[in-house]
């Protein structure tokens, strides 16, 4: 069984300044909220004022600025529901 090595490092600075390696897909993104498929699963990251700063897709590389307030990965569960909610509200 041939398994893919995977590795990711979320970096906070200041609480402001943030850098996610193993960065897949922006799956929707605003001011108060960015949705990332990475290397790891799907990830939540809220706050106020956020705003992309960079985006590396080859290095799988992602900044972020503004007041993170949270990251949160999600359960198979949590993003499959989401999923489900933005499906139906946008039928």
């Amino acid at each position: 069984m041939n398994q893919e090595v995977t590795s990711q490092e979320i970096t906070l600075k200041n609480r402001t300044d943030l850098q996610i390696t193993g960065v897949k897909k922006i799956e929707s993104l605003n001011s108060n909220e960015f949705r990332l498929n990475t290397v790891l699963g799907k990830m939540v990251v809220r706050g106020t004022d956020l705003e992309m700063k960079h985006l590396d897709i080859e290095r799988e590389i992602l900044l972020i600025t503004g007041k993170i307030h949270l990251i949160e990965y999600l359960s198979k569960d949590q993003a499959a529901k989401t999923k489900g909610f933005l499906a139906k509200l946008f039928k």
